[in-house]
């Protein structure tokens, strides 16, 4: 378990690229932190604007996932019958109304469940029902299209996990999940913003888990699980969905922290109970980026490395890491 801390002047704003192991090269590296540095100028212009937290955290996760280089819009997986689907879920720390979307087919979900949260009563749109939602309201929303490294990849753990000639989506179960997280494919999305005047706001998006069963919907556009926020906290997660919503941890750090008095602690208490579910056990990786009322940071994971960057009024340029200090 690890955690950092900072002290940002607000407004500030911090993103993640997924937990995981980020063992790339000098020039692998370099990119990340320049799409992470990308989408962190973009949201923190917004905010310097005298733009909302809600506006600033989708944008920053919209450039992300256009980077091509996560599991998110562009760079999502593909599910074991070879297509994308994608799920995103966005929330507004003073209202604490969220929209969501899950298992769709467009590039940039999280601006769709951006629409959602504003222009409908509900919370969660999925499948068909949520692409049609996008249609007649003209949001002119590009469709994801898996590019030649998708393919690629996809191709290459069909024939890993393909060995007996059983079609993956019959074995997809936990011990082929447990065998696709050993090889170290990470890149779920997030971002947590506060503005001027104080309020807080957090997003989430990504492709899912490689090879999952069609339908398959994470932990990434569940509130409290994936993502949350309210007056005094914001958070955003990344890792193995069925265990981070089977806790909801997002939530549980928020609830804990008020009753601990300690975020910190509260982080460390819900990763506690997150790697002792019985179901996960040693397998529950995950990490979460944390932003207070009071601008105080908190990004931490239980892997090897966690893509991340933040930026804040009292700053000169972005601060981006993909392992630990």
């Amino acid at each position: 378990m690890y955690i950092e801390r900072f002290v940002l002047r607000k407004p500030g704003i911090a993103v993640h690229g997924g937990a995981g192991e980020w063992s790339l090269d000098s020039e692998g590296e370099k990119r990340v932190s320049k799409r992470l540095r990308e989408a962190l100028e973009a949201g923190f212009s917004i905010l310097v604007g005298g733009g909302s937290a809600i506006d600033a955290v989708t944008e920053a996760v919209s450039v992300l996932e256009d980077s091509g280089i996560f599991n998110a819009g562009s760079g999502s997986a593909l599910n074991s019958a070879g297509y994308g689907e994608l799920d995103a879920g966005v929330m507004y720390g003073p209202t604490m109304f969220s929209g969501a979307v899950a298992a769709v087919r467009v590039k940039n979900p999280v601006r769709l469940a951006r629409a959602v949260m504003e222009r409908t009563s509900h919370v969660i749109l999925c499948c068909d029902g949520a692409e049609t939602f996008a249609k007649v309201l003209g949001l002119g929303l590009e469709a994801f299209k898996p590019g030649e490294e998708q393919v690629r990849r996809y191709r290459d753990l069909i024939s890993r996990i393909d060995g007996e000639g059983i079609p993956p989506y019959v074995r997809a179960n936990r011990e082929i999940m447990k065998r696709i997280l050993e090889t170290g494919i990470h890149g779920t999305v997030g971002a947590v913003a506060i503005d001027s005047e104080g309020r807080l706001a957090a997003a989430t998006s990504t492709g899912g888990i490689w090879l999952k069963l069609p339908g398959r919907v994470g932990d990434t556009p569940i509130p409290g699980a994936g993502f949350y926020a309210d007056r005094e906290i914001a958070c955003s997660a990344t890792g193995v969905g069925e265990a981070i919503m089977t806790l909801s941890l997002c939530r549980s750090i928020a609830l804990v922290s008020r009753f601990m008095g300690s975020v910190s602690s509260a982080i460390t208490y819900s990763f506690e109970e997150l790697e002792n579910l019985p179901r996960f056990k040693g397998y529950a990786h995950a990490g979460v980026i944390v932003l207070t009322k009071n601008s105080d940071l908190y990004m931490a994971f239980n892997t090897k490395g966690m893509a991340r960057g933040y930026i804040s009024t009292d700053q000169g340029s972005p601060f981006t890491a993909l392992n630990k200090l």
